[in-house]
């Protein structure tokens, strides 16, 4: 009996910058970001009264599946957001929750790896890196 063991990639992936602010001004981050963002999420009164997060969200994000997956994915999001590396940190500095998330579908031994490289960009923006699987019992 031959028992072949692999180890799955992340699937429904995306990498995606994120900017949280409770009083995010979306004409701040039009002239700091021009960049079109995926989404654009500000706090109304209905949301804080369902407890939802008191919080602006802007984001960017990178889904379509690539070659190289996540590593793929994330050297796109690089390429759009690496020439506004102060415009991100100034952002920072103003009070901006700035963030790159990775997120998807994991199962037991799933995994994904990222070239040095990819590493070093990330690094050099100076901003968390959060990993975020979601593990489904389906």
């Amino acid at each position: 009996m031959q028992y072949d063991y692999t180890e799955g990639a992340w699937v429904e992936t995306d990498v995606k910058l994120l900017v949280r602010k409770s009083d995010l001004d979306p004409d701040l981050l039009a002239r700091e970001l021009p960049l079109t963002p995926t989404a654009v999420s500000l706090p109304t009164d209905g949301s804080r009264s369902l407890g939802l997060p008191d919080e602006g969200v802007w984001s960017l994000a990178v889904h379509k599946r690539l070659p190289g997956g996540i590593d793929d994915q994330l050297r796109e999001l690089l390429r759009q957001i690496t020439p506004h590396a102060s415009s991100i940190s100034s952002l920072a500095a103003r009070g901006y929750e700035v963030s790159i998330n990775v997120s998807g579908f994991v199962g037991r031994g799933s995994t994904f790896s990222l070239a040095p490289d990819v590493i070093s960009q990330v690094a050099a923006l100076n901003i968390p890196f959060v990993v975020s699987p979601s593990t489904s019992e389906r």
